[in-house]
């Protein structure tokens, strides 16, 4: 029923993850950048029907969350995550990454440790160090082919004294993992014991694939629900990442009253008039368009995983179980960071993250996006194989 096959041209108009590619000079119709998590997918028509209706009013004045929005987001994490909010548990920011920060200044101080599971989504390393935290990590293990958490580990870790926070990516950007409830409750149970803060980003969590489900870490228990902050938006689910709006949601009244003092001083109340348009619409409208969405994607990602297997069979290519970004480990091929990122670069013609990016831990690793057009990714494959033979790296 709706379209995924059109590649809608992005030069030339600021996106920023095809600025590389036109950096540097490649011009092939078959090239286009597999980095940056926003999808080459056209935005769901009831979406750009109810932008349209909103840009035809010709007055784009300061503009706040009203009722109806409120009850659209509401609406969603109910009818499609089993998770009551109530609407005045909202708050609205300028992006995931940004609610972060302002949480970060909000409820640790210069010097606090702030727990990461690497590899992991880039500011997460990034926003600690900026604001002057400690980073505290807490790594990912990899058992039979799969990511886990080292929860031996992070109980020493949350022992610390400085242990403020914990930054939880769910579902787990890059590894493509979607936690189980057993683990989740493990990660409350020695956050609560040790008084650590939950951060947890929820970005994509409408981009799960059967059988996996998701499970809202604010669902745990009440003790978890009062010791969290929840990050959500439509951006990932709905490719509307260049509005900047998110919810950010908190059950305890007195996180949420600091949250929101500290969003207000450093970046007001209001929001973007067309994010908030867009989100509601996605809430109210675009259950199918995902829905057919997930079923795309899910179908890529078994096709471009065949591909690799083929070509690469000593590349290890991990399960995805949310998100659009497959995880795959280069590391065989026996190129430093440096030389992979040139080789990807160079002689394959693929932009990617890079999964040095991710921290140490991912080097040797690659995250494709894989929210473009399929046969895209049929010719990605075809280009890494030539290079790969061409230079005579190990299959």
């Amino acid at each position: 029923m709706y379209d995924f096959e059109t590649l809608q041209d992005r030069r030339n108009i600021g996106a920023e993850k095809w600025a590389a590619l036109d950096a540097s000079g490649q011009a092939g119709p078959d090239i286009i950048p597999f980095s940056i998590a926003d999808m080459e997918f056209m935005t769901a028509p009831p979406i750009v029907n109810a932008l349209r209706e909103k840009a035809e009013l010709s007055v784009y004045g300061y503009t706040m969350a009203d009722d109806e929005y409120l009850s659209a987001v509401c609406s969603w994490c109910k009818t499609r995550h089993r998770w009551t909010v109530l609407p005045n548990e909202t708050v609205q920011t300028a992006g995931v990454v940004a609610a972060i920060g302002i949480a970060i200044r909000a409820f640790t101080e210069k010097g606090d440790g702030i727990l990461i599971q690497p590899p992991v989504y880039a500011p997460f390393h990034r926003l600690p160090r900026s604001n002057e935290r400690t980073l505290i990590e807490n790594p990912l293990v990899l058992k039979n082919g799969r990511y886990e958490m080292d929860f031996e580990d992070l109980e020493r870790k949350a022992a610390l004294p400085n242990a403020k926070m914990m930054l939880l990516c769910s579902p787990h950007n890059p590894v493509g993992r979607v936690w189980t409830q057993e683990e989740l409750l493990r990660v409350s149970e020695i956050c609560n014991r040790h008084h650590i803060l939950v951060f947890s980003d929820e970005i994509h969590f409408d981009l799960v694939y059967p059988p996996h489900v998701h499970t809202v870490y604010a669902t745990l228990s009440d003790a978890a629900r009062n010791q969290c902050i929840i990050g959500t938006a439509a951006s990932k689910s709905f490719n509307l990442a260049g509005l900047a709006t998110s919810n950010i949601i908190i059950q305890n009244q007195e996180l949420r009253r600091k949250f929101r003092a500290q969003t207000y001083l450093e970046a007001g109340k209001l929001n973007n008039y067309f994010g908030l348009a867009a989100t509601r619409a996605a809430y109210e409208t675009g259950a199918l368009w995902l829905d057919e969405l997930l079923s795309y994607l899910s179908e890529n990602q078994r096709h471009f995983a065949r591909l690799l297997q083929r070509y690469f069979p000593r590349v290890t290519v991990f399960p995805l179980e949310g998100t659009y970004l497959l995880w795959a480990d280069f590391q065989s091929f026996g190129l430093s960071p440096a030389q992979l990122e040139q080789f990807m670069i160079q002689d394959a013609a693929l932009y990617l993250d890079e999964g040095a990016v991710f921290g140490a831990q991912g080097n040797g690793f690659e995250r494709f996006n894989l929210a473009c057009p399929r046969r895209y990714l049929t010719r990605a494959a075809e280009r890494l194989d030539r290079a790969a033979e061409k230079r005579g790296l190990p299959r």
